[in-house]
């Protein structure tokens, strides 16, 4: 087994776009015009200060600046990192800095995956997209594509078309799968055949 080298993003704790929203609103309500958030690092507290906002960790404090970017008809925020002044839309929470995953050298669980896991993350996205969520046992692989019923409302075309790429992929999953199985199976042999 690989030794453990990389931090990754659930580490620790963080402030996304929602946060922001639910930060506004508190900092319109109460008076004095601070928030406080009890977080794993430690109190955060929150200040408006001029066209951003002053976060304080521990004693530590940083300017959260904000941004904003066109989004259709309408806007998007975004954090500026205080550090590498990057925008973001998450900032990690430390005990003594804030800063985006970058600055913190975090990574996503995803990018450590092996072949295997990548490819059953994307077999069951593809099933999400054609079925969704209210398919019961969805998310069993042990499952065939055969056994699901076509969607409300799909062409027939668009379904074979979507279930026959999906049936494609699990095919080479199952064959790339089937080592791993088969020598998991002759190791309990073998032990089995030792007692």
């Amino acid at each position: 087994m690989r030794e453990h080298t990389r931090n990754y993003t659930n580490a620790l704790p963080r402030i996304g776009l929602a946060f922001l929203g639910n930060m506004r609103r508190d900092l319109a309500n109460v008076p004095g015009g601070y928030a406080t958030y009890t977080t794993e690092s430690g109190t955060l507290w929150i200040t408006r200060n001029g066209n951003g906002y002053t976060a304080t960790i521990n004693g530590y404090s940083f300017t959260l600046s904000l941004t904003t970017t066109q989004a259709g008809y309408g806007m998007r925020h975004w954090y500026l990192c205080p550090h590498c002044h990057q925008r973001c839309a998450k900032l990690h929470i430390g005990r003594k800095d804030i800063a985006c995953r970058k600055c913190w050298g975090l990574h996503y669980a995803s990018q450590s995956e092996d072949t295997l896991a990548r490819m059953r993350r994307l077999i069951r996205s593809k099933r999400l997209a054609i079925w969704g969520y209210d398919t019961p046992d969805l998310m069993n692989l042990a499952k065939a594509p055969f056994q699901f019923a076509k969607p409300k409302g799909m062409r027939w075309e668009t379904f074979e078309r979507k279930r026959g790429q999906l049936l494609r992929l699990e095919e080479s999953y199952w064959h790339a799968f089937m080592p791993v199985v088969e020598r998991l199976a002759s190791g309990v042999y073998r032990k089995a055949n030792r007692a």
